[in-house]
């Protein structure tokens, strides 16, 4: 392979930016893909006098797309933490034979999860109980279109992945902007021009993603990279995918749990709705707007992932935690600036994606209590990265299960005293404490590992002679 990302040398602050700018560039890439959606849906609903109907079923049919993450991470984490441990060993081969496999099973995944959701779509937005029948309509047309193209939603990340895990992740990102400007292209003219309103924004999502798929392909089959000649019509390593499996497998059921958690308070939330579905709207561009943080937090999560996993396969010790206190430095600053930014630029904020008098207040609110949580979160998703590089994965999950099924009995309790508001609050509160116990955690983790216990970082500066 030429094509070689080393991160087990040169300067760790500047490595760290590098690998990570693209992965938190190719994420928002995907957050705009839902952002420019949104608008135009937002835009269709207002010229039919709908108010917050498509906006809203856009929402309940994202869910599955996000419920969809959870088969994705059961294979990217597994193939990326071995993809990154076997290149810092410089075991090229097994690398190759990694991604191959991690490629092979999300195909299995992606194209049995995509059959399900197709046929029983209807089921599926039943379990919101949804009080208007258009947006349940619509809500079911929007699902059974997206699951056509769910193959290339779920096949394109693990693509990156196998590039990830090399730290080559200028190219994923290269490769889903032009699935964005596509989009970006389409969703006005399906949405407005031809009047195909929902349907338009599905459309344009799915036809998006086959580009990238097909950018991708030719991509691997152009260069000398990871997958060049990859036989994956050949048969699956069995253990190969037993270990992938083994090591995304926790945060493949954390992810799962979470979806159906946020499912269920969607559900709560539509207790509150009236006809045009403006609570759960809300809900819908207040996460994407909190994206802001996550996106941010996962694109270093996984460039922190890479660089744990080759500087740890390379038995780089101190370079692996210098890694990680630079990555909780840089991100707790983030943190702090988002809090600030979505507490008291909450109005303007949500102004830009959704503007009626039914959702605005609401979406205020949502943005001001949900400013509290959001350097937990990130914390949450730093550590997270580094626990990844590792080949631990189970701390995570085990503490975000908990919490996250902590916010059902912890919202019944809240809705008593302050209604909708209630949701919100429980919602920031297990953010809050997921990302303060799985710190404590890793702290823990660090001081008794054998490879990590005797190193002192404390007399460190970030300066160029410490950092290489």
């Amino acid at each position: 392979m030429n094509e070689k990302y080393d991160l087990t040398q040169g300067n760790i602050v500047k490595i760290l930016f590098k690998v990570s700018l693209p992965v938190i560039l190719t994420s928002f890439v995907q957050m705009a893909y839902n952002m420019t959606d949104l608008i135009f849906l937002s835009k269709a609903s207002n010229i039919k006098e709908i108010s917050n109907g498509y906006v809203a079923a856009a929402g309940f049919g994202g869910f599955f797309i996000w419920l969809g993450a959870a088969i994705l991470v059961l294979v990217k984490i597994g193939t990326e933490v071995r993809v990154s441990q076997n290149y810092g060993r410089k075991d090229y081969k097994s690398a190759r034979i990694y991604a191959r496999t991690g490629v092979q099973l999300e195909f299995i995944f992606a194209l049995i999860y995509a059959l399900v959701l197709f046929v029983f779509a209807g089921f599926w937005m039943g379990l919101f109980n949804i009080k208007s029948e258009a947006v349940f309509d619509n809500s079911v047309l929007y699902l059974q279109i997206i699951s056509v193209g769910m193959m290339f939603f779920l096949i394109n990340p693990v693509f990156s992945a196998s590039l990830n895990g090399t730290g080559n992740t200028r190219t994923p990102f290269y490769i889903s902007a032009s699935g964005l400007v596509l989009n970006m292209i389409l969703d006005p003219i399906l949405i407005l021009v031809l009047n195909l309103d929902i349907k338009g924004a599905a459309i344009a999502t799915v036809i998006s993603q086959i580009l990238v798929s097909i950018i991708f392909i030719l991509y691997f089959f152009s260069k000398n990279t990871i997958l060049k000649k990859a036989n994956f019509f050949g048969k699956i390593e069995i253990s190969k995918a037993k270990d992938i499996l083994r090591i995304g497998f926790p945060v493949a059921v954390q992810s799962a749990l979470f979806t159906f958690i946020s499912m269920y308070i969607a559900r709560m939330v539509a207790q509150f709705d009236q006809l045009d579905g403006a609570a759960n709207a809300v809900q819908k561009v207040g996460s994407q707007i909190e994206s802001l943080s996550w996106l941010t937090a996962g694109g270093l999560q996984t460039a922190l992932g890479a660089f744990v996993g080759q500087n740890f396969g390379a038995g780089k010790h101190k370079r692996v935690l210098k890694g990680i206190k630079y990555a909780l430095v840089s991100m707790t600053i983030y943190g702090v600036i988002v809090t600030l930014v979505m507490y008291f630029q909450a109005e303007n904020l949500f102004k830009l994606f959704l503007n009626n008098e039914t959702a605005l207040p609401i979406g205020i609110v949502y943005l001001k209590i949900m400013a509290f949580s959001q350097l937990a979160m990130i914390i949450e998703a730093t550590v997270g990265g580094a626990l990844n590089g590792l080949g631990r994965t189970v701390p995570q999950s085990i503490v975000s299960l908990f919490f996250n099924f902590l916010r059902i009995p912890m919202a019944y309790y809240f809705i008593k005293y302050y209604g909708l508001d209630g949701i919100w609050i429980s919602i920031t509160i297990s953010s809050i404490l997921k990302g303060l116990i799985i710190y404590i955690w890793f702290k823990l983790y660090i001081s008794i590992t054998p490879a990590f216990k005797k190193i002192n970082l404390a007399n460190d500066n970030f300066d160029d002679k410490i950092m290489v």
